[in-house]
């Protein structure tokens, strides 16, 4: 292909083939010769309005003519069909769509990333001219690699295919596409079509099962597929379902393994939408969106045990192949690869039994999505690759019913324009049995397809019929999440639901087909095609009557009649439809005739017919001489006596009036014995009535048929059987028969008869074959070699004695510590999980398993086990262990019942062997922090109080390190990391087997709650550099670890969700598929409970309300009047003690296989609460697109149901399956609802994973547009918002990554995420959950270290919402399971590592929520005083207080008062004696206060200060001074006296008060003149010091002792146990 100038192309053309012919001369350098040659001419581009032309840079590109000579080069396909490829208007080998693509528009490939040019990448077929070598191959992908292709590795497709000379491949950058147009050989490049799927009245239209309408149904007559296999490629298939797992709809219990039936109809599968599917047929791909499941049972259903809903070919075996993804459009190279692993196991032998080898039907409601890559598109003319892989599939036998779409317009969709295809349009059966109202179905596609340019017009001819698309009842999928508490994904069990579309249509003819090859294998698909055309009930005028006098545009041949399809397989004549007989025509009256222009050329002269078989006259018409316009047929019967009768009159001939034929099926009645031949006449009319001489020809008719009276139906055969019956017809000559798909043996040689009944019987021989079903056929055959009808039955053999048979079902895991892993280090303890099944007909109980791999047998960790009990049909999981010892790559065996103590029929699947890699201990110290080497004493520290760090160091080497240092910094903000302490650590021993370790201990205290950050360095001989550290954090807070509590549940009820209450808390559970939620009392115990739901749909959402109450939502199925299965959202409140408001119900309700609501969750601002879920739309109006969107509703008042809004659509097509997301993490603020959601993505990387996004908007208002990606491989999401000055704060945590590699993600952002975000490695992690307190937000989170499963804590923001990096302490053992608020404490409910639930407090020992806090000194006024409001308490308390200020203010006067006339008194005294009265005290201020109140952390302290004497003289020393000088007098010593008895008797006082003593003795205060009192004021009070104001409380429940500051308080809660007691 050329982009230069024609001249230049021309000259390259000629060097080109110059060494073509020096290749071809030199044969000996040249190993492999390449005898093809291209012919590299081009022409002057076609340019197509609307279409953008291919560009070579800036000019056009010229049109390669593509005249390809392939020489002797291997090919599958004819030579030159890429010249009629489409759509391709320009006819230059590049899809018009990818032109759309190369010009500027977008890629609408599913699996499209953004490639290296920053375009959508695209999908494409590459079509060679021949099947392409490994170096041409190899250059396809060098050309790919060079722009940037990511490959295989990085999840691209690509596939070379077997059938088509073609590579699939997508992820293809757009500038790759010229490369790979310019490839030697390369004749076309083809965009991969977007699939998507097409979406018990029908089959009893149908005459397909029986009703009282129609008549001969053929399941009435014994025919229903048995012994076909059709293949069903559509989304996967819930063969689990009671109507798909076994044919005798007895025990057919759900059961996740397809061959645990012993009449099993699931035979193989194959997931075609993986790259790395196994091959090998033994894979069950499931059905996670509905579609398949449906399309599977309306073909092979067998209805359970009701049988209800029936398939038309309800005997067929099934074989599963994935060919659509669960979330909707895929590209066409998984049908591509599913059409050729069918294509190649067209033969294959299953291993089920000789009836179901291989694949002869398939069935495909599937088709290519009309887009805007091609406008006014039409689909295709045939030519495309899945088009042309269905023709090859015809060609191996395989029929291939495909759909037509669902566009409803003009359109053949690819595969349904193969020529191979039988494609089939849909028809409204109005729900009633009667064909005469059946309309099209408004959406079905119809034709004719585009021309291919061959001769033959027949192929156009698109549909080729119709069938009964509108209301089709069938299996419903299981195609929700995992409901809590079950390990695996939910079972399809025995529902049906109404589905539409031409994807129903297509299984209904599919299994018709299987009825019509279980009534003769030998029929060819294209003679299937035929009879179903033939046999259709031709509706509406010819469309092209050019090509068909029959065919309609939208009808094709007709409506599918599966009665008559049969019959024409039994060449029998069409049990005619009810007022639909056929119009006599009288002969005319010349019987001379115009000319001998009809000849008959069948049936031939004197041949026999057979009563109940079709009778075929064919023959031609010369219509030069005469323009006649119909060919008429007559039947006339003659009789040994010389009378005769007319069998018929004048029939019309179908065909045109030169190629005619006629079909009828002999009548039993022409079966006459006196007859002695039957004349057949033909004769051609014209317009005026005008007849030709008649045709005659002779035939004679009779009666063959076969019966077996023995064995009946249902006998288990043992041994040699003797097989019986009768025959009746003509010449007898034996009898003969077949097991299953055998070759046909002589039963028994009948004797010579004429005519009339004869018995018949043999023997047979059961031991030839295996146990299990068996098909035995039987017919008769005459002396002429005429065969009559086929009598099959179905046996079962049983010449084996009873016994269990033991196989291994599901996949084989390998765990260390809980989490899956592929290698491990020798010395590991090695969990090996599996499971196994009793798949014989027999109990059997103490089954011995063992494990057998290279390493030490451990007493601790046995590599042996059993199961105690194993009855038929069951399954049980087991765990066994493995001590891997011995370093490298080891076979590890896994036995069931070793020593063959049952008789297992089958032990070639009774033991397991897989490869696992043990690395070898490296030979020097190999010192590791590993995960959970550091844990704190008391688990949170108290701030204030010192608690100690443990540092664990393992040594996973061989040599013992010794002589090390382990030293412990902490970061100080400004001062950066600041050493504590050096520990040696002496000695840590290494082994070949096992890890050795050693502890070192550090002691720290940190005054403050918040966090703290840590890092411990390791240094000394051997260590690594990169593996010396280790950082972690400590968060310190006031509060207690108290013990775990255990709850018991009954068997078989699970746990769901625990919330938390301010007086206890609610658990919420299920059981029997009901609804319930258990009241948790304040002490932990878990009491009664109330039913909320007895249809629980299996989604829940609960929510703490501010007002107390918890608000509950849930999924709750109904079913409708039609008999439908309908989920909707139910919601109410509920209280501790199990009160629940009225429901309400939210949500249209929805067929479950139309869509479901999942994953949703509440949150509350001010007084609006939103609930925000997810929306699964499967149906899409009837177009079944599957859409999933966001929903919100909303509610100011929500225990009224009609205060809830409308639902409303935030986001619509969000990429994510039901069993892949988590609960939304949703938060709603000032500014918005704030929503975390999980989608999947492929970007950078190319591999599917789910991602994490964030949007955000009004919660009131639809299609919010800010979207952000925050996450990669994430799950859990959690959201918190805090508001502040009006401003959104946001506190996102999930989880990202899995096993080993997971990662605990805190984001502290705002409204545009913009803000910080902190890792924590948390191995294995499950579970994250928020907490709100005063101090901050709390992160809880589980994760599996060297300790187990492990539960955290860790403050990760302030109380201002400022980001803390606190991840975390470590808490207890065990997987978290939720998180609840019990007034000042946190209540953290896990699974213990042994499986049981169990509830602990987090005790708050100062109180962390304001909204409980402890009263004040004004509430505990308030408390005491009468009265029903708080208004009238403060009024009363205002006037109390008003009250008593009048009393002191009256106190004060009075005293002042007395104050005066004491004070008279004493100067009238003083006149008296005529003394003089020296005050010898000096008044001092005070220089701190008289008492001091600490508060610290631990309790409230009330202290003295402590008074600081100045050494002055004594009072006794001065009065000795004044005596001495003279200045003393006997009344000053009398008042001093006094005074030393006053304050002495006041001391006493004191002490009989029982307060405490004054420190030391108070000095003796000397005799001596006191200086005057300054006015009237009194003596300062000596600074006693006051009791401590608290006392020591014992919980009377767990011993607990604590201080209580409160010495008003009566009674009180334990802040451990929670449990109330007085004081």
């Amino acid at each position: 292909m050329r982009t230069a100038p024609r001249s230049t192309v021309r000259t390259g053309a000629l060097l080109f083939a110059l060494l073509m012919l020096l290749a071809d001369v030199s044969g000996g350098l040249l190993s492999n010769p390449v005898s093809a040659t291209q012919v590299a001419e081009f022409e002057e581009p076609i340019l197509v309005d609307g279409l953008p032309p291919l560009m070579c840079g800036e000019v056009l590109c010229e049109r390669p003519t593509r005249m390809i000579d392939r020489g002797d080069r291997a090919s599958n396909e004819p030579d030159m069909w890429w010249l009629s490829y489409g759509p391709d208007l320009d006819w230059n080998g590049m899809d018009d769509r990818l032109q759309r693509v190369l010009a500027g528009q977008e890629s609408i490939s599913p699996t499209a990333i953004i490639g290296p040019d920053g375009l959508k990448t695209v999908a494409v077929v590459v079509d060679y001219a021949w099947a392409p070598n490994d170096a041409e191959v190899a250059a396809l992908q060098t050309a790919l690699e060079n722009h940037g292709w990511v490959g295989e590795d990085e999840g691209a497709w690509f596939q070379v295919m077997d059938s088509i000379d073609a590579v699939v491949v997508d992820k293809v950058p757009v500038s790759a596409l010229m490369d790979l147009y310019r490839l030697p050989g390369v004749v076309v490049i083809e965009m991969q079509n977007v699939m998507v799927p097409f979406n018990g009245v029908a089959s009893e239209a149908a005459r397909s099962m029986p009703s009282d309408v129609y008549s001969a149904s053929t399941y009435a007559r014994g025919y229903t597929g048995e012994g076909v296999v059709i293949a069903v490629l559509d989304t996967g298939v819930d063969n689990e379902h009671r109507a798909l797992n076994d044919f005798d709809d007895v025990d057919d219990e759900p059961d996740s393994d397809a061959t645990s039936y012993n009449d099993q109809k699931w035979v193989a599968g194959f997931d075609a939408t993986s790259s790395a599917s196994n091959p090998d047929g033994s894979v069950d791909p499931d059905d996670g969106q509905g579609h398949g499941t449906h399309v599977a049972a309306t073909a092979l259903g067998t209805g359970g045990s009701e049988r209800v809903h029936t398939g038309s070919g309800m005997g067929a075996f099934l074989v599963d192949i994935k060919v659509l993804t669960d979330s909707g459009g895929t590209n066409s190279q998984a049908s591509l690869n599913g059409i050729q692993w069918m294509i190649n196991n067209k033969d294959t032998d299953w291993g089920n039994n000789q009836s179901s080898r291989g694949i002869d039907v398939a069935s495909m409601s599937f088709g290519s999505l009309s887009s805007p890559l091609n406008p006014d598109d039409e689909g295709d003319n045939g030519s495309g690759a899945e088009a042309r892989l269905v023709n090859d599939a015809r060609d191996a036998g395989i029929v291939c019913i495909v759909a037509m779409g669902n566009d409803g317009t003009k359109r053949v969709p690819s595969p349904a324009s193969a020529d191979g295809a039988i494609s089939i349009g849909a028809v409204n059966d109005r729900n009633t049995v009667n064909r005469t109202d059946d309309v099209m179905a408004s959406y079905s596609n119809w034709g004719p397809r585009l021309d291919d340019g061959d001769d033959d017009e027949w192929d156009e001819l698109k549909p080729d019929l119709t069938s009964y698309g509108s209301g089709i009842m069938s299996a419903t999928a299981a195609t929700g999440p995992s409901l809590p508490g079950q390990p695996e994904r939910p079972l399809a069990d025995n529902g049906y639901d109404s589905k539409d579309g031409t994807s129903m249509a297509t299984p209904l003819v599919s299994g018709i087909v299987a009825t019509l090859l279980q009534a003769d294998d030998t029929l060819s698909p294209e003679e299937i095609r035929n009879i179903l055309r033939n046999s259709s009930e031709s509706r509406g005028s010819a469309t092209e009557p050019d090509v068909s006098n029959r065919w309609n545009d939208k009808w094709g041949f007709g409506l599918v009649d599966a009665s008559c399809a049969l019959d024409k397989v039994l060449d029998r004549a069409c049990t005619p439809l009810e007022d639909n007989g056929g119009v006599i025509i009288d002969p005319p009256t010349d019987d001379d005739g115009l000319g001998n222009d009809v000849t008959m050329s069948a049936p031939v002269n004197q041949s026999l017919h057979l009563a109940g078989n079709t009778l075929s006259v064919e023959g031609t018409t010369d219509i030069n001489d005469n323009d006649y316009i119909e060919v008429q047929v007559k039947f006339e019967q003659f009789y040994e006596d010389g009378d005769s009768a007319e069998l018929t009159n004048w029939l019309s001939a179908d065909g045109t009036v030169e190629d005619w034929y006629f079909d009828i099926t002999v009548d039993d009645d022409w079966a006459d014995p006196d007859e002695s031949y039957t004349l057949v006449y033909a004769r051609a009319l014209t317009e005026g009535g005008e007849a030709s001489v008649i045709d005659v020809r002779i035939v004679r008719f009779a009666r063959m048929t076969v019966s077996i009276s023995e064995p009946p139906l249902g006998t288990a055969l043992v041994g040699s059987v003797d097989f019986s019956g009768t025959v009746e017809g003509t010449d007898h000559d034996r009898v003969e028969y077949k097991v299953d798909g055998g070759d046909w043996q002589l039963g028994d040689q009948l004797a010579e008869q004429e005519e009339g009944v004869q018995a018949w019987s043999f023997s047979w021989d059961s031991t030839q074959v295996g146990d299990g079903s068996h098909r035995i056929s039987v017919r008769m055959v005459n002396t002429s070699g005429v065969t009559s009808d086929i009598v099959k039955r179905t046996y079962e053999v049983d010449n084996l004695p009873a016994a269990p048979n033991f196989a291994f079902t599901g996949t084989v895991g390998v765990y260390d510590g809980g989490l899956p892993v592929n290698s491990a280090v020798a010395g590991t303890v090695l969990e090996v999980r599996f499971s196994l099944r009793n798949i014989g007909d027999m109990d059997a109980n103490e089954v011995y398993l063992t494990l057998d791999g290279e390493g030490s047998d451990s007493t601790t960790y046995p590599s042996e086990g059993k199961v105690t009990s194993l009855e038929q049909g069951e399954s049980a999981d087991v765990t066994l262990y493995w001590w891997a010892t011995e370093a490298g790559t080891h076979d590890v065996t896994l036995s069931l019942d070793p020593t063959q103590l049952y008789e297992d029929p089958d032990r070639s699947d009774n033991t397991y062997t897989f490869s696992f890699t043990v690395e070898e201990r490296p030979v020097e110290p190999m010192l590791r922090f590993l995960p959970g080497s550091s844990r704190t004493t008391p688990d949170v520290p108290v701030p204030g109080a010192p608690f100690s760090i443990k540092v664990r160091v393992d040594n996973l080497g061989q040599t013992d390190a010794s002589n090390l240092d382990l030293g412990l910094e902490r970061w100080y903000e400004g001062d950066g990391w600041q050493r504590l302490k050096d520990q040696s650590l002496a000695l840590i021993p290494g082994s070949a087997t096992t890890s050795g370790y050693a502890f070192a201990q550090f002691e720290d205290v940190h005054n403050e709650a918040g966090s703290v950050s840590y890092r411990a360095i390791l240094s000394g001989t051997g260590v690594e550099l990169e593996h010396s550290e280790l950082r972690f954090n400590v968060t310190t807070a006031n509060v207690l670890a108290g013990p775990r509590v255990g709850v018991s549940l009954p068997t078989g009820e699970v746990p769901l969700e625990f919330i938390g209450l301010d007086n206890g808390g609610l658990l919420f559970t299920t059981v029997d598929g009901e609804l319930h939620a258990r009241t948790v009392t304040s002490t932990l115990s878990l009491v009664g409970g109330v039913v909320l739901e007895e249809n629980w749909g299996g989604e829940l959402a609960a929510y703490h309300r501010d007002d107390g109450l918890v608000q509950v939502a849930w999924t709750r199925r109904s079913l409708s009047l039609e008999g439908y299965i309908l989920t909707d959202i139910a919601m109410t409140s509920i209280s501790a003690a199990g009160k629940t408001t009225p429901k309400h119900y939210h949500m249209p309700a929805l067929k479950l296989s139309e869509g479901s609501y999942y994953s949703f969750t509440f949150d509350q601002h001010d007084d609006t609460m939103v609930l925000a879920g997810y929306h699964r739309d499967l149906s899409t109006g009837g177009s079944w697109q599957d859409v999933t969107s966001l929903f919100v509703i909303s509610s100011t008042s929500p225990d009224r149901g009609t205060s809830w809004s409308n639902p409303i659509t935030v986001l619509s097509d969000i990429d994510i399956r039901p069993g892949d997301a988590q609960p939304l993490g949703v938060g709603l603020g000032d500014e918005y609802l704030h929503l975390l959601y999980q989608e999947y993505r492929d970007d950078v990387s190319g591999i599917e994973r789910v991602g994490l996004m964030y949007t955000h908007g009004p919660h009131t208002v639809p299609s919010w547009s800010f979207q952000y990606s925050v996450g990669d491989d994430a799950s859990s999401p959690v959201l918190d918002v805090m508001v502040e000055k009006g401003e959104d704060r946001l506190v996102g945590a999930w989880i990202e990554g899995q096993g080993k590699v997971s990662n605990v993600v805190v984001s502290n952002t705002n409204a545009v995420w913009s803000g910080e975000t902190q890792r924590s490695l948390a191995p294995g992690a499950t579970e994250v959950a928020l907490a709100q307190r005063d101090e901050g937000l709390y992160l809880y989170h589980d994760e599996i270290n060297l300790n187990g499963p492990v539960y955290r804590l860790g403050l990760v923001t302030d109380e201002n919402g400022e980001a803390i990096n606190g991840l975390s302490n470590m808490l207890d053992q065990g997987f978290l399971f939720g998180i609840g608020v019990m007034e000042d404490d946190t209540i953290v409910c896990s699974i213990t590592p042994g499986g049981s639930l169990s509830l602990s407090k987090i005790a708050s020992l100062s109180g962390s929520n304001t909204a409980v806090a402890s009263p004040g000194l004004l509430e505990t006024l308030l408390d005491y005083l009468p009265g029903e409001s708080r208004e009238l308490k403060l009024r009363l308390l205002v006037g109390g207080l008003g009250v008593l200020v009048l009393f002191l203010v009256s106190i004060a006067v009075v005293v002042r008062r007395s104050r005066s006339e004491v004070e008279e008194l004493l100067e009238e005294m003083e006149e008296g004696e005529g003394d003089t009265v020296e005050l010898m005290v000096t008044p001092e201020t005070d220089v701190g206060p008289l008492l001091t109140v600490e508060d610290t952390d631990e309790e409230l302290t009330v202290q003295a200060p402590v008074a600081v004497m100045e050494e002055e003289e004594t009072l006794a020393e001065e009065l000795e001074k004044k005596l001495e000088e003279g200045e003393g007098n006997a009344r000053l010593e009398r008042r001093m006296k006094r005074k030393q008895q006053r304050e002495m008797s006041e001391m006493a006082a004191v002490i009989q008060q029982n307060l405490p003593p004054l420190p030391g003795a108070l000095p003796t205060l000397p005799a001596a003149a006191l200086p005057p009192l300054d006015g009237a004021a009194p003596l300062p009070v000596p600074a006693l010091p006051l009791p401590d104001l608290k006392r020591e409380v014992t919980c009377p429940s767990c011993q607990a002792t604590f201080a209580v500051k409160d010495l008003m308080l009566k009674r009180m809660a334990c802040p451990v146990c929670a449990q109330s007691f007085e004081l």
